[in-house]
């Protein structure tokens, strides 16, 4: 094959790649690729070829391989004897990937990854840039972020699914049996809603839905966790609070959604269910409960409060006992790993300075700036912890790998929404004390403990 002159390619060929014979017959494809490609002949070092992608990246090459490779790897911010960050490829041969900071057209530095291989009698030069691969892991964590807050938030209402409130009834039911924390939950369900859709129309009553949740949403703390459980029914979990305390608010909220009308249908009442979690119950159990208390209430005549009268705790002793306004680390808490066991504790003080400052409504810098040290730690742990339990052959290492980067892109978010000013406080309540610290320090990172005590040259437990 004749090359070109040595600093010019042919009119025709400058576009790029054209068709070689016995070489490259998918010239347009190669066009179009988003990687920088290039062909040079390794006799003489002349680029023969070369792809949009490529010429975008460093313009169309002037000078044999090895002069060019050296050229744009020297920095201009380095005096001129200084050498080349690092070496070309050996005349011809194909070399593995290489990562190394080269200058683009435009003199900004890319971090690249470079591919040399045979094709044919010529060498295929393929360059890959790494430049923006934090951005696109920022992208991708926000992306996960994203389907996760789908999958958990009702679409009308914005509050949490029937399957977030259930995951967080569970772990507040683990923290009351371990720590002693009282929960309650509140059912409210709207009074003849079939009625309403009947008459005004189902977006009307989609509308009476929507101002329904604000309502409640209104009445509620921080620390509650408020979601459409089904239908017009709604549940309120709530965290350190006895049975006294939830039949209160259910008396609040009841007056929060009849005292004032609501467009386009007036006048709208609800009807609660209140029960307290008691000693050794399910879920399920809890939950019947809650419900046949809003039945009485619909069978005394609606727009009632009625509460299930068992209950664990007297209101003397509940202000003896810690909240859930504070996350307390305890020796209880460690795994048995000494570097997972500090980490875990200086996420728990994180988060506490950063509960504090919330409820304090301290300087949104000092906010946000927590919020990336708490990031950033987090993201630092999770690295670490992922190493301990490859080395002692977890086996659900990868499913523990991707619980962290769900974590971490739901971090980001928060971090995102906290720079911008849009922080929701609740949500960021609940990300410290449910998936942080419920969910992961105190829940999933607890199945790994039987291999951290067998340690790494041990035999793995069975996986049961």
């Amino acid at each position: 094959m004749d090359s070109p002159a040595p600093d010019t390619y042919p009119e025709t060929m400058s576009p790029g790649f054209s068709p070689l014979p016995g070489s490259l017959d998918c010239a347009a494809i190669l066009e179009q690729l988003p990687l920088a490609l290039a062909l040079v002949d390794p006799g003489n070092g002349q680029f023969i070829r070369s792809n949009a992608a490529f010429r975008q990246s460093f313009g169309l090459p002037t000078r044999p391989y090895p002069d060019w490779w050296r050229q744009v790897h020297a920095s201009p911010l380095l005096p001129p004897d200084t050498p080349c960050v690092c070496s070309p490829p050996p005349d011809g041969s194909a070399r593995d990937d290489i990562e190394s900071d080269m200058l683009g057209i435009d003199g900004r530095p890319r971090h690249l990854r470079t591919q040399a291989r045979r094709h044919g009698h010529l060498l295929l030069l393929c360059f890959v840039d790494l430049t923006d691969n934090d951005s696109r892991q920022d992208l991708l964590r926000q992306a996960l972020a994203e389907m996760e807050a789908r999958s958990v938030t009702d679409p009308l209402t914005g509050l949490l699914t029937r399957r977030r409130l259930e995951e967080a009834s569970l772990s507040e039911m683990h923290r009351f049996r371990r720590f002693g924390h009282p929960i309650s939950l509140i059912i409210a369900d709207i009074d003849h809603f079939k009625h309403i859709n009947d008459t005004h129309g189902h977006p009307v009553g989609d509308q009476v839905l929507v101002d329904f949740a604000q309502r409640l949403s209104s009445e509620c703390r921080d620390l509650d966790v408020l979601g459409r459980y089904g239908g017009e029914e709604f549940i309120v979990l709530l965290p350190s609070t006895p049975l006294a305390g939830a039949i209160t608010l259910a008396g609040k909220l009841r007056l929060a959604v009849c005292q004032q009308p609501f467009a386009q249908v007036g006048t709208v009442t609800a009807s609660f269910g209140v029960a307290e979690c008691v000693s050794e119950e399910h879920w399920n159990a809890w939950l019947t409960r809650a419900d046949r208390a809003l039945y009485a209430a619909k069978h005394a005549g609606r727009n009632r409060v009625e509460a299930a009268p068992e209950s664990a705790f007297d209101e003397r002793s509940i202000k003896h006992r810690n909240r859930l306004d504070r996350l307390t680390w305890e020796d209880g808490h460690c795994v048995g790993d000494p570097i997972i066991d500090a980490q875990h504790q200086n996420l728990f003080e994180l988060a506490n300075r950063l509960l504090n400052l919330v409820r304090e409504a301290g300087p949104p810098a000092e906010i946000h700036a927590t919020i990336r040290a708490l990031s950033d730690a987090t993201r630092r742990h999770f690295r670490d912890e992922e190493a301990i339990l490859a080395t002692v052959a977890y086996p659900r290492h990868e499913q523990h790998a991707k619980a962290h980067r769900v974590l971490s892109a739901k971090l980001d978010a928060l971090s995102g929404q906290s720079a911008m000013g849009t922080l929701p406080t609740g949500k960021l309540i609940e990300f410290l004390a449910y998936d942080l610290v419920d969910h992961h320090a105190l829940g999933a990172d607890r199945d790994f403990i039987p291999w951290l005590r067998r340690g790494p040259r041990d035999p793995a437990p069975l996986d049961d």
